[in-house]
Formats: structure tokens, C-alpha cells, sequence
């Protein structure tokens, strides 16, 4: 058959003949008649029959019995004139009765001169492979749009050729429209509320021109409802670079907005709690604390009731040690910690918390150690009330747990990090590796006997944990049974100058003596004990029962600082503060001590407009009130002087 066919131009009938018989794709010459006249090896291969078989066999041999019909047909019209060429998926029987699904061109071949058809040229191309690609992608979508609408994930197309925006059926049930609604950029934009709409279709020109669309936003749906619409689209560019069209997901989050509505509605309620909690039990404490605080400066008691009393004060500050650790740690776990960072000098601080453990230590026989490296700065920035707390708790751990050896606080600063590092050494019974594992978690102690017989909430180091990363720092351990735990603290602390320190002019009795003192408080006992506190060293105290009575007070008599309790009924204490300072009585300009047992962070003169000036905690610590008072009147702290002063009343 080929030495009767054409070479072409620049081939040699050999030449012709090879390539044909040799191309990658199935070739066959075919009769009018639709007898195989020729078939080059591929499409032998294909078919599964040998050269001589295919002779006497026609194209419909071969043909599925569903197809032979199509192909005849189009056969016919090409023969006729009305198609010059045709193309058709088809399918084949192999010689083994497998069926091969093809993609078949046919071209007819007439004479030159007379334009007489002379026979087919048929190309086969099997199918398979594409067929297979195009069922696993058809499976691919399938389970895409599966689970895009089990997710109820909308996808939208907007083509910013011509603005036309395609939706598929989830969005147009996240939007409530029906799916003949022609959804139209104005369409779209009519959707979203008014309060969202100006950003949203900003956030989408800034999309268009690059960036990213993420946002959320409101919808008002046809039935009525408001719903939140998480979005996220990107620009996908065509050949040449341009934009061609954004693709892009919305889905609703109402459900999770409004979880995270009550989770915050929740904290808040836990916050109220907190603070209620913290107010109740601090109160009755700062009665017991303060008036034993009174009792033991007192130099007319008998020895026997100066050791109740002593022990009266040691039990109630254990107990307002557990209900500090229980509070702290909630706030930690509510977010509600602040952290105030000043002007400290760390190496006196921490060898003031080591001391603070010297009458501990001598019953056990415990030798205390405080090391310092000459390269510490006298003053770093750092929060020194959080810095104390850790250090008391990891130093009275220290001393709790080793019964013999020592405990040393070792002092060091890195100023290429800026960092300081504490560690608190003990030789106590050290802790296995498993223990380890659980040391700072809440609620845990490595042996639930030592709760017993030691004492404490199994709070302390979770507190010291949550402090030392809400300072930016780090608690670590290195451990081993029977050779002592070192516990090291790092804080970053930036190196600052030393704070300006005013110059005492006066003693203590003077500085102080004469004062005029307004106590705002609920609480009778509480101003009871101010009142016993600074009366016997000269200073004036009036009294005030709730917020709206120290208003009336305040606007009537001039004081010199103003004591002002945070919760009380009526009124309370900011809302207190805020008419005095507000108003035209003599006592707008004089400095407001914050009473309270919740340092939240607000009392701060920077979040409170300069109402206050400072605060003083409850449980009420008669030296605290002094340092107040010293500092409120711009005075140098004297309490430890006034302390003395007082106790020999």
C-alpha cells in the first residue's frame, strides 16, 4: 500500500514508509469501503492484530456496536463534501475483546486532478490515560464540592474582565437568595451592611490591586437575619500577568461569634466574681491583720499574749497567702494581670526576700546565701512587686523543702541580651525527672503528702510560671534526687538610670503630724483601723460611709489626701474619685489613695485620668498606709521611722 502512496516533498518513499510505520501515534489507510488497508505498528499494537488479520477486516469490525453507527454517519458526510475532516471519541475491541476508548480523526484523500476520493487516512490516539486523569479530576470536584458544602463553604467567582460574579449553591444558601438571583457586584455589595460596607468594598479594591482578602463582615438576609461572613479570595492573573479574576470562599461564623461573645460576656462575669471574692475576703483579713499588726508594736503586753498574738498574725498571713495564690491565679488564668514596669534595684530586692526567710531557716538550722556578680546594674526596668512574689514563693519553696544544707539566691546579668538571671539554689531532696514534668502545673505538688505536712495550694510555682512570661521571661529547673533543685528566673531588664530620690527636710513626726485624712470606706472596721493607725501620731482622720457620703464630705471639708475604698454600694469608689476631681469643692486638686484589695491594673494614674495617685492594698499594712501617705504628699517614705513612732504609743 505505501509504495503506492506519495512520498512528499524531500522524502524518499523508504524514508516516508519508516516514519510512518515508526509514529508514536496509530496511522491507518482505510478504503472507501471502509476495508484497514494498511496499519503502522502502533495502531496494531493497539488493536492487538497483526497486519495480515486487519486485510480483511473493515473499520466496523473493530468499532463498539454503540459507535458504528456515529462513525458511518460522519464517514458518509465527509465522502459527500460537507466535512472536510472529522474527530470523534470512540470506542475500539481489541483482538482479546478488551474495549480501548480512542480519540479517532479522519481525513479524506481524493485525486489531484479529478477530485475523486481515493481512501482514508485515520490517526488513533488511546484514550485511557486521559479518560482515567479526567475521572480521578471529575472525583477530585466531586469530593471538593462534597466537602465544601458539608463545611458550608461558598465559593464565588468574579471575573474582573466584565464584572460578571458567579456563585455556587452554598453561597446563595449562606446569603438566603435563590439560585436564579443574578448576583452582580452592586448585588453584592447591597448584601452587606451598611456599618460594613464602605470597608468591605475597600478591603476588595485593595484585593484587586494585590493584597490579600481576608476580612468578616454582616449580611442582611432576604429573611431577615444578620449573619457574620468570614471571606478569603485571591487574584488569579492570566497569560500575560493581568488580573483575570478573583476566586474566593465565604462561610458563616455567626455560631463562633457569638461563642466568643459569651466567652468574653463569661470572662467578664468571672472578672465581676474575682473581684467580688477578692473584696469579701480581703476585707475581714485587713481587720485581723491590721488590728494584730497594732497589738504586736504594743510594749504593754505580757509575754504570753505578745505569743498569741503573734500567732494570731502568723495565721492570717498564711491564710492571705493561699487567698492571694488562689486570686493571682485566676486573674493569670483571666487575663487580667498587669504587669508595671519601673526603675528596680534587684540586687537589694532580691536580698531583702532572702532575709525575709532568716527566722524559717534558724529553726531548721539552714544556712542562707546571697551571691551577686559584680557586673549587676543598680537599677533595671522591670515590674518589682512580680519579681518579689516569684522570689518569695521560689525562696520560701527553698527553705520549706530542704530540712538541712542551705539555700542560696545567685544573682547575674547579661548586657548583650539584656536579661537578668536569679537562680534560687536549695540542697533539699531534689525532684525526679517524671516529677518535673508536672512541677508548674496548677493544683500540683509531687507528692500529695507534702500538701499535708508542708503546707500550700499547689498554685505558688504555676503563679511564678504565668509571671515570669507575662514579663516577657523564663522559669527553668535543673534537678536530681538527692543533690537539690536550682530553680533560675530571666527577666529581660533593661539598665536605667537611678530614679531621683527627694530629700527629707523633716523627721518623721513632722512630716506626717497634722495631716488631714478623708477615709472612704463601707466597711466600719476598716475605718476603724485606719483611724487607730494614724491618730496616734497626729494625724486627723474623718470618715465617709460609702461613695456618695464622700462626696458630700469632700465638697463641705478641705483634707489633705483622701483614702477612697473601690467597691462600695451607693457609689463606688472611680465614680467617687471622678465627681471630686470634677467638681468645684476644696478638695479637687488633693491626691486620692486607691483602698483595694484588686490590683487590676486600672488604678494606675496613666488608666485613670489622674484620679489616683497610688493604692493601697488590703489587707491593710500599717507601714503600706504610711509609705502611702509619705508619697502621696511628695515626702520621702518614712514609714519604717512613723512605725517606730507609733509603737511606742
Amino acid at each position: 500500500m505505501l509504495n503506492q502512496l506519495p512520498a512528499g516533498a524531500g522524502f524518499t518513499e523508504n524514508q516516508f514508509s519508516v516514519a510512518m510505520e515508526h509514529s508514536p501515534i496509530g496511522t491507518a489507510f482505510v478504503s472507501l469501503e471502509g476495508s484497514w488497508l494498511w496499519a503502522n505498528a502502533e495502531l496494531r499494537q493497539l488493536l492487538g492484530y497483526s497486519q495480515a488479520e486487519l486485510s480483511g477486516m473493515t473499520f466496523q469490525d473493530v468499532t463498539h456496536p454503540d459507535d458504528v453507527a456515529s462513525d458511518e454517519r460522519l464517514v458518509e458526510r465527509v465522502v459527500a463534501g460537507e466535512l472536510r475532516s472529522y474527530s470523534m471519541e470512540k470506542r475500539y475491541i481489541r483482538k482479546d475483546g478488551s474495549v480501548v476508548p480512542a480519540q479517532l480523526t479522519v481525513a479524506l484523500v481524493r485525486d489531484d486532478a479529478r477530485g475523486t476520493p481515493l481512501y482514508f487516512i485515520s490517526q488513533v490516539q488511546d484514550n485511557t490515560a486521559k479518560l482515567a486523569a479526567g475521572a480521578e479530576r471529575a472525583q477530585l470536584m466531586e469530593r471538593v464540592s462534597l466537602a465544601t458544602r458539608t463545611a458550608q463553604v461558598g465559593i464565588w467567582d468574579w471575573d474582573l474582565s466584565n464584572n460578571a460574579i458567579t456563585w455556587d449553591t452554598v453561597m446563595f444558601e449562606l446569603y438566603g437568595e435563590p439560585p436564579s438571583t443574578n448576583v452582580t457586584l452592586a448585588t453584592f455589595e447591597g448584601f452587606v451592611h451598611s456599618d460594613d460596607r464602605d470597608r468591605v468594598v475597600e478591603e476588595l479594591s485593595a484585593a484587586v490591586a494585590g493584597a490579600l482578602f481576608d476580612t468578616h463582615f454582616r449580611i442582611n438576609r432576604r429573611d431577615g437575619q444578620v449573619r457574620y461572613i468570614r471571606a478569603l479570595a485571591t487574584v488569579m492573573r492570566n497569560g500575560t500577568g493581568d488580573q483575570g479574576r478573583m476566586i474566593g470562599t465565604n462561610w458563616d461564623v455567626s455560631d463562633a461569634r457569638r461563642l466568643q461573645e459569651e466567652a468574653l460576656a463569661a470572662s467578664k462575669v468571672k472578672s465581676e466574681f474575682l473581684a467580688n471574692m477578692s473584696h469579701e475576703i480581703r476585707t475581714p483579713l485587713t481587720a485581723v491583720l491590721g488590728y494584730t499588726s497594732l497589738l504586736a508594736d504594743r510594749h504593754d503586753l505580757d509575754p504570753k499574749a505578745q505569743e498569741q498574738v503573734e500567732r494570731v498574725a502568723a495565721a492570717g498571713r498564711g491564710l492571705l497567702a493561699i487567698v492571694n495564690d488562689v486570686l493571682d491565679f485566676s486573674k493569670l488564668e483571666a487575663g487580667l494581670t498587669t504587669i508595671t514596669p519601673s526603675p528596680t534595684a534587684a540586687r537589694p530586692l532580691a536580698r531583702e526576700v532572702l532575709e525575709m526567710f532568716v527566722f524559717q531557716a534558724g529553726t531548721k538550722a539552714l544556712t542562707l546565701r546571697f551571691e551577686a556578680a559584680t557586673e549587676i546594674p543598680e537599677f533595671v526596668t522591670l515590674d518589682p512587686d512580680r519579681l518579689r512574689q516569684i522570689l518569695v514563693n521560689l525562696v520560701g519553696n527553698g527553705v520549706k523543702f530542704t530540712d538541712r544544707g542551705s539555700v542560696t539566691v545567685r544573682l547575674a546579668y547579661d548586657p548583650a541580651s539584656e536579661r537578668l538571671g536569679i537562680e534560687v539554689a536549695d540542697t533539699g531532696p531534689g525532684i525526679s525527672a517524671r516529677a518535673q514534668a508536672k512541677l508548674f502545673q496548677r493544683f500540683s505538688q509531687i507528692d500529695g503528702s507534702s500538701t499535708r505536712v508542708k503546707g500550700g495550694t499547689g498554685l505558688g510555682l504555676a503563679i511564678c510560671m504565668g509571671l515570669a512570661e507575662a514579663m516577657g521571661g523564663s522559669i527553668t529547673l535543673r534537678s536530681r534526687v538527692g543533690r537539690g533543685s536550682i530553680f533560675r528566673l530571666e527577666l529581660p531588664a533593661t539598665i536605667v538610670a537611678a530614679p531621683t530620690m527627694r530629700n527629707a527636710s523633716l523627721d518623721a513626726h513632722t512630716q506626717l503630724e497634722g495631716l488631714r485624712v478623708l477615709v472612704v470606706d463601707d466597711n466600719a472596721t476598716n475605718r476603724e483601723l485606719v483611724r487607730a493607725i494614724l491618730e496616734p501620731i497626729g494625724i486627723e482622720v474623718s470618715e465617709a460611709c460609702d461613695g456618695q457620703a464622700g462626696i458630700e464630705v469632700a465638697a463641705n471639708l478641705p483634707v489633705d489626701v483622701i483614702l477612697m475604698d473601690m467597691r462600695m454600694p451607693v457609689l463606688d469608689g472611680r465614680d467617687a474619685a471622678a465627681a471630686i476631681r470634677h467638681g468645684d469643692g476644696p478638695n479637687r486638686d488633693v491626691p486620692m489613695l486607691a483602698f483595694s484589695a484588686q490590683d487590676d491594673g486600672r488604678l494606675s494614674r496613666t488608666n485613670s485620668g489622674d484620679l489616683f495617685v497610688g493604692r493601697i492594698c488590703k489587707p491593710l499594712v500599717p507601714a503600706d498606709l504610711l509609705s502611702g501617705l509619705s508619697q502621696a504628699m511628695g515626702t520621702d517614705d518614712v514609714s519604717g521611722e512613723i512605725a517606730v513612732a507609733y509603737a511606742g504609743h
